[in-house]
């Protein structure tokens, strides 16, 4: 009981780098930054440039349908009706064979999701998009390069989230990124904010201080008891502005890239040799790493398995015990989550999306992930699995 892993959760940096190379300027080149006051917030306004792009009476954003509620929210503030599109059998991807179909002559944009970190088709998915004359928007809220990695984004703006449980966490912040100089024109200005009360840098720094104490696996278990704080619930939550990042986060970014990429990528390696026999699209276990061909040097958020839901439900409640951090991740397709039904005017069914979050399981794979951890994790899924 008094030792739970999170799901996710790397320390928030509050000290700067020492290291000149270490510049804001310089943690996204080629690209450039608009910074925004959340990541559904940047979400927004690379939809809105999408709108102003291409001008249509009613314009449409075409998104998967299972993913976070945030999503919707931010096509919502923009003034784009959301379509969604299934996924691929046993995939985190939208089904290519489906999305044509769903494309029109009002269709400005397509949101491709880095789900977990693992990367979308983009290839097939820019061919595609070109021939509509419609903007790809990359999802990167979960995906974040290790460093030296020119072709990690390949979306033509590119959308990265700081909040809470994200790769680069500040808990709060975001970021739209792009190369294309009309494009970056195109995107709203961020909204000065004026903070009113205590001084909003120590304040900030008091609540990362205490979020940095309480993700420990020693504490965590408190802040996971108080139902009021709704840890790891997918919750709607309608986007009210698109104000800008505070001067302390900013100032903050890049020592917090910096620590991010120095960190050791074992778990990853890790937990892919011990499911490497284990895990097929026939079997008990979809290793999603495996089975999607990501690269074993790319940096995952969580580690995603698909599961048989009678075999998950008792997994997540074996590893939770033993305080490992399992995550369910979002627990129903978009249509379904409370708030949103209204705003998707009964699209579906979505048979494959729907699969997925009912057997979609994810490990913990950041900084205070133990060796210990990780041993107990594999031995807990094999002994589940194998019955």
């Amino acid at each position: 009981m008094f030792y739970q892993q999170p799901p996710v959760g790397n320390p928030v940096v509050l000290s700067g780098s020492r290291d000149p190379a270490c510049r804001l300027d310089r943690c996204f080149s080629p690209y450039h930054g608009t910074f925004y006051v959340s990541g559904t917030a940047a979400l927004a306004a690379a939809l809105i440039a999408a709108k102003k792009r291409k001008p249509v009476e009613r314009p449409e954003v075409v998104l998967p349908a299972y993913g976070c509620p945030d999503l919707i929210s931010a096509a919502s503030f923009a003034g784009l009706r959301p379509v969604l599109v299934d996924l691929e059998r046993n995939r985190p991807w939208v089904d290519l064979q489906q999305l044509p179909a769903k494309l029109t002559d009002s269709t400005v944009g397509i949101v491709a999701v880095d789900l977990f970190g693992i990367s979308e088709r983009f290839r097939i998915l820019r061919e595609l998009a070109s021939s509509r004359d419609i903007l790809l928007i990359e999802d990167s809220a979960q995906a974040f390069p290790n460093g030296g990695e020119s072709s990690f984004w390949q979306g033509d703006l590119v959308v990265i989230s700081f909040g809470r449980g994200k790769p680069v966490s500040l808990l709060g912040g975001g970021a739209v990124l792009s190369r294309d100089q009309q494009l970056r024109d195109l995107l709203p200005a961020p909204e000065e904010q004026v903070f009113k009360g205590w001084p909003s840098s120590a304040m900030y720094r008091l609540k990362a201080g205490l979020y940095n104490r309480m993700i420990s696996p020693h504490l965590y278990w408190a802040p996971q008891g108080l139902p009021f704080l709704h840890l790891g619930e997918t919750r709607y939550h309608p986007l009210t502005d698109l104000g800008a990042m505070d001067a302390t986060r900013l100032a903050l970014l890049p020592a917090n890239i910096d620590a991010y990429r120095r960190q050791p990528r074992d778990t990853y390696h890790w937990l892919r040799a011990s499911f490497q026999d284990l895990g097929s699209d026939e079997a008990g276990l979809v290793d999603l790493p495996k089975s999607t061909g990501t690269p074993i040097d790319r940096r995952l958020l969580r580690y995603p398995l698909l599961v048989a839901p009678a075999t998950r439900h008792s997994l997540f409640h074996a590893l939770r015990r033993a305080g490992l951090g399992p995550s369910l991740m979002y627990p129903v397709i978009l249509p379904e989550i409370s708030g949103v039904q209204r705003l998707l005017e009964k699209q579906g069914p979505f048979p494959q999306a729907r699969s997925f979050a009912e057997r979609i399981l994810t490990l913990p794979t950041h900084s205070r992930v133990s060796d210990r951890n990780l041993c107990a994790m594999r031995d807990l899924i094999i002994r589940q699995i194998n019955g």
